[in-house]
């Protein structure tokens, strides 16, 4: 409906997970592909990597690079620094 009032307007996708997915068969894949659909659509997005312990997969970075988007650690997670990752996904480098 936003895009309708404002086609100027772009939404903003934030995905908190760490990568597994656990539903279905091949989610991996199926989430590859959706994410591939909201790139294609023009869907700015963060992914925030939840991901720890010693076995890494590395899937939730994978999601950031299907999105076409950023990938980031909860460490990563400031006021500053989310303001700047915002701005910097959506295209706007007008000082904050």
């Amino acid at each position: 409906m936003e895009r309708l009032r404002d086609p100027a307007r772009r939404a903003l996708l934030v995905v908190v997970t760490d990568g597994r997915a656990t539903g279905g068969p091949e989610p991996v894949a199926l989430a590859g592909r959706a994410a591939r659909l909201l790139a294609a659509e023009g869907v700015a997005s963060v992914v925030v990597d939840c991901e720890s312990g010693p076995v890494r997969l590395g899937l939730a970075g994978r999601l950031a690079q299907d999105l076409g988007g950023a990938a980031v650690t909860p460490d990563e997670l400031r006021a500053d620094a989310i303001a700047g990752l915002v701005r910097e996904v959506r295209g706007d480098r007008r000082a904050a």
